[in-house]
């Protein structure tokens, strides 16, 4: 069977990125398989098929919907955060991130090395997620709420290497910093690009 029954095909979808994160986690990206996945979810593997066309391609999603999930916990609905707030609390909260979403990232980087397919794919997602980070740097500076001195750009591709690397220092099980001392060294740098409020 394709679809469960009784269940919508967006219900599937969801259930089936969620059982890829489990398998990728658990099996790596090489040795999860289709079958185990679609095994996971209580799908065939028809199903994965008919929403992704490639292994890769699956695995993006999967990354994606645990990385809006980590974002959406950040930033609850109707919250409304300027560029300064977004970045204090992105660097704030990089060591307390989702375990299961930075190990699925990790594993998806570390597979991309030896798959060009998945590279590509990833690399467009995370290109995707740069470019939005630098428009709402952009748009901070715009409104002049942000220096204009440093290009966008180039701050957003720092954000990215500083949050990849934060993958790292997970993954070796570093000691924690000091959670006042982190805020405070998160705050001193963003400060450094925000224009003080006049009132």
């Amino acid at each position: 069977m394709a679809r469960i029954a009784g269940v919508t095909p967006e219900q599937t979808r969801g259930r089936l990125i969620d059982a890829a994160a489990r398998t990728f986690e658990r099996r790596g990206y090489e040795g999860a398989t289709v079958a185990e996945i679609a095994r996971e979810a209580g799908v065939t593997t028809g199903a994965i098929y008919a929403h992704w066309p490639t292994k890769a391609e699956l695995l993006v999603d999967a990354l994606r919907a645990h990385g809006e999930r980590a974002t959406a916990a950040l930033f609850p609905p109707g919250t409304h955060e300027d560029a300064a707030g977004v970045l204090v609390a992105l660097g704030t909260h990089l060591p307390d991130r989702d375990r299961h979403a930075g190990a699925l990232l990790l594993e998806a980087l570390l597979a991309a090395r030896r798959d060009p397919e998945l590279a590509g794919v990833l690399a467009a997602s995370l290109g995707d997620r740069e470019r939005l980070l630098a428009a709402l740097l952009l748009e901070g500076q715009v409104q002049g709420t942000l220096t204009d001195d440093v290009p966008a750009a180039a701050a957003a591709r720092f954000a990215l290497m500083v949050g990849l690397g934060s993958l790292l220092v997970r993954a070796l099980e570093l000691p924690p910093t000091d959670r006042d001392d982190w805020t405070a060294f998160i705050r001193r740098v963003v400060g450094a690009f925000a224009v003080p409020d006049p009132t």
